[in-house]
């Protein structure tokens, strides 16, 4: 009777390892998806500080554009400027950023181009930093969490730049992509 019970505790085991090792699978597979996301970061006030924007692409792109909000009914922050040194997408052929203080989004684009002269290839598959967004929580902010928000359809209606969130291949095809925010913590 041990021996049956010991057989069956045995077996009951080994499949629950491998229901495990499946789910471990699925998991893989699931953070396999073309993200971007951004740092968290904790901050003083009085400061200018960085936050990074990393991308991890599993397709060829060609262009892409994102709009970071920094939106909070409490927490002042103020973007200064975005930079792409040192950034996978340091050297594209052509890189556009703007700020918009009175809607809170900071929005960077890229643009692959196909002329023989330019040196610059479309962004390969592979995960890095993409951009780096300046802020400023001046002396008098209060304190709290500003949540950096983004993803397919935010955007801010403006008369002549499209904020969309839009990642596309060099054959033109648009691609989905996840966003995972980050937050920016002023103590």
């Amino acid at each position: 009777m041990k021996k049956t019970i010991v057989l069956i505790l045995v077996i009951s085991l080994s499949g629950f390892a491998l229901a495990q090792e499946e789910k471990k699978e699925i998991k893989k597979k699931e953070i396999k998806r073309n993200t971007c996301y951004t740092e968290s970061v904790e901050v003083e006030k009085g400061t200018s500080f960085p936050v990074k924007v990393f991308l991890n692409n599993l397709d060829t792109l060609a262009a892409f554009s994102v709009p970071i909000y920094y939106r909070s009914d409490t927490v002042d922050l103020k973007c200064d400027s975005v930079t792409f040194h040192g950034s996978r997408a340091e050297y594209f052929a052509m890189s556009f950023f703007k700020i918009e203080p009175v809607g809170k989004v900071a929005f960077f684009a890229f643009l692959w181009v196909t002329e023989p002269s330019q040196d610059a290839p479309p962004l390969d598959p592979g995960e890095g930093m993409v951009a780096d967004l300046w802020f400023t929580a001046p002396d008098d902010v209060k304190a709290g969490k500003v949540e950096l928000k983004s993803g397919p359809n935010a955007f801010f209606p403006h008369e002549y730049i499209d904020y969309s969130y839009e990642f596309t291949t060099p054959t033109a095809t648009e691609v989905d992509f996840d966003y995972v925010p980050g937050y920016i913590t002023v103590k």
